[in-house]
């Protein structure tokens, strides 16, 4: 089965397993920088990227999450576009929270597209309705399977509903 099809199946399943009268659902979008570095280059680079994140509170302390975006990054003279597909959790101290998502993550550059498992442990704070999220996100490439990207970054989320 594709990954992609995949996806798309456990981010429907996420929402229709979860669709509880008692449980409050929200839906952010927001924006990040990143530092982006793939093995086997030596080069780090920077880019910004766009993020969608809907969000289900299981109970006082846990949300679960489904998570997309895309970022663009400039590496050696030419364009990377990377897009996450995440489904995870949180775990809430107030409006402090740690959380792990896992996924697929697909990039485009230099003319070929490839993909692979994705985890990204995040860290994040809740100021009204802003998301501050700091996160460590990794793809394992399933392309001969020996190359994996990685990003840090800090992304700011606002809440819409």
């Amino acid at each position: 089965m594709n990954n992609r099809y995949l996806m798309t199946f456990l981010f429907i399943a996420f929402f229709a397993i979860g669709s509880n009268a008692q449980q409050k659902y929200t839906v952010s979008i927001g924006g990040g920088y990143s530092s982006y570095k793939a093995s086997g280059n030596a080069k780090n680079t920077s880019g910004l990227g766009i993020d969608l994140m809907a969000k289900a509170t299981l109970s006082e302390s846990v949300e679960a999450f489904a998570q997309t975006g895309y970022n663009a990054y400039l590496n050696n003279g030419f364009n990377v576009a990377y897009i996450p597909m995440l489904l995870g959790a949180n775990i809430k101290f107030n409006d402090f929270k740690v959380g792990m998502g896992i996924g697929y993550g697909s990039s485009t550059a230099g003319g070929s597209t490839k993909g692979g498992f994705t985890y990204s442990p995040q860290i994040g704070y809740k100021i009204n309705k802003l998301d501050l999220v700091v996160h460590y996100t990794s793809t394992n490439i399933s392309d001969r399977g020996t190359g994996t990207w990685n990003m840090v970054g800090l992304k700011i989320l606002h809440t819409l509903f």
